[in-house]
């Protein structure tokens, strides 16, 4: 046996964009290269005993599609059942291109496909919009104002003093339905709580910056209100009573803006990326419409006036993502 290079690697467990270990590794390990074997040694997570290091050999003529999105490695093991995924965070970003070479090159067709139009797309995003500036602004609105009226003397928390939030610029129906229209914006910027903004602000930030790069900059901003009026305006269309803050209308509406951009014909968006998408995208959706259901302080009206009319928007602010060539 041969020793070969020795790498510092750190398993986790996985999820929809990190790939695990079917050996439930976690924490610090070690990847090494033989002749014949990748080997891979860590800590084994044991259910209420304390983990125990072990190591693992996988065949080096069992392993296929090695890739990176730049922090982690992955690759996959041919079995006999089944095909598992191995995925780890590599401490020392100079080890991922010693890695990646070290690993056989492999990748079966659909995988190379896969890749291919993963490199396509986001050299068309990056043509088109390499910066997002309108999701910063958005981000700095929204966490402003929170920070202001925390600051404001002239009453409680936000989450505690409703009549704060009609002070603000809440969507308070009486008042909206009497002539103060504006609110139906303003209160697209004001939230009712650490935990609310919190959520807001990270689903802005995850959904958002896509959907910027692909409409691109002004289209987005246009759609993102589009859709946070159109939750504001079906939130006190249902309950005239209502008092309604957040961001959250508007970001049902980039994401029903996006599931109309991707079924264009001509969106450009290569046929991989759109069964992805389509498949974050309906999660995301079912998770929070289910959630609005259980719990009582959710304004589902506004989250489902948000995403039909970002879908609308959506439709005519789409463009195509081919780029033209000279």
């Amino acid at each position: 046996m041969t020793a070969g290079p020795r790498f510092e690697v750190r398993f986790r467990a996985g999820g929809r964009r990190r790939a695990g270990n079917p050996f439930n590794f976690n924490g610090m390990g070690s990847i090494s290269f033989e002749p014949d074997f990748v080997v891979l040694r860590g800590s084994r997570y044991r259910t209420l005993r304390a983990s125990a290091p072990e190591e693992q050999r996988v065949r080096v003529v069992d392993i296929v599609n090695a890739c990176t999105d730049g922090k982690q490695v992955e690759f996959e093991i041919v079995g006999v059942k089944k095909d598992e995924k191995v995925g780890f965070d590599v401490p020392n970003p100079v080890d991922i291109e010693d890695i990646l070479r070290l690993l056989p090159a492999r990748q079966t067709p659909e995988f190379a496909t896969e890749m291919a139009e993963s490199a396509v797309f986001h050299d068309r995003i990056d043509h088109w919009t390499p910066r997002t500036p309108m999701i910063f602004a958005l981000l700095a609105m929204n966490i402003a104002v929170y920070v202001l009226m925390m600051f404001d003397p002239s009453g409680g928390s936000p989450a505690a003093d409703s009549a704060k939030l009609v002070r603000w610029g809440s969507n308070a129906g009486p008042l909206t339905l009497h002539g103060q229209w504006w609110r139906l914006v303003t209160s697209m910027f004001i939230h009712g709580g650490l935990l609310h903004i919190s959520f807001n602000m990270y689903a802005l930030w995850q959904a958002g910056r896509l959907v910027e790069r692909m409409f691109g900059s002004a289209r987005f901003i246009a759609l993102y209100m589009i859709a946070g009026v159109c939750g504001s305006i079906a939130s006190v269309a249902w309950n005239t009573q209502v008092n309604s803050v957040g961001a959250s209308g508007a970001i049902f509406g980039i994401i029903g803006g996006l599931l109309a951009f991707i079924r264009r014909p001509d969106s450009g968006v290569p046929p991989t990326i759109v069964k992805d998408l389509r498949g974050s995208l309906g999660g995301f959706l079912l998770f929070n419409i289910a959630a609005g259901l259980v719990y009582p302080h959710t304004d589902n009206a506004a989250h489902i006036g948000g995403l039909v009319g970002g879908y609308i928007a959506g439709h005519l602010l789409a463009r195509s993502l081919y780029v033209p060539h000279h």
